[in-house]
């Protein structure tokens, strides 16, 4: 795991880099040990981190969920996380930069 474990020491320093000013750091270093696990667990490994070190918060799994809570039915452009563009007309003076 040698590898792993580089890259892991790698992510945190980021980590503590980006988000020293945010909330948001413990968080993220969760993150970073359940992704680790579940590429482990991927590859037929076992999860190297402890399970209270991988908890994710929630909020951040059912973000990353493709399905999590949307509703969307594109023909008539409803759905619960996009919106619709709106067309708007130009004219060949409008690409004159």
């Amino acid at each position: 795991f040698d590898l792993l474990l580089e890259l892991y020491d790698n992510e945190l320093q980021y980590t503590d880099e980006l988000y020293a000013e945010t909330p948001w750091a413990d968080d993220v270093k969760a993150f970073l040990c359940y992704n680790a696990n579940k590429a482990l667990m991927n590859l037929g490994y076992e999860p190297l981190f402890p399970a209270e070190m991988a908890e994710v918060n929630p909020a951040i799994l059912a973000a990353l969920s493709p399905n999590a809570d949307e509703n969307h039915d594109f023909f008539s452009g409803s759905g619960s996380s996009y919106v619709m563009g709106k067309a708007v007309e130009t004219e060949d003076e409008d690409w004159n930069f």
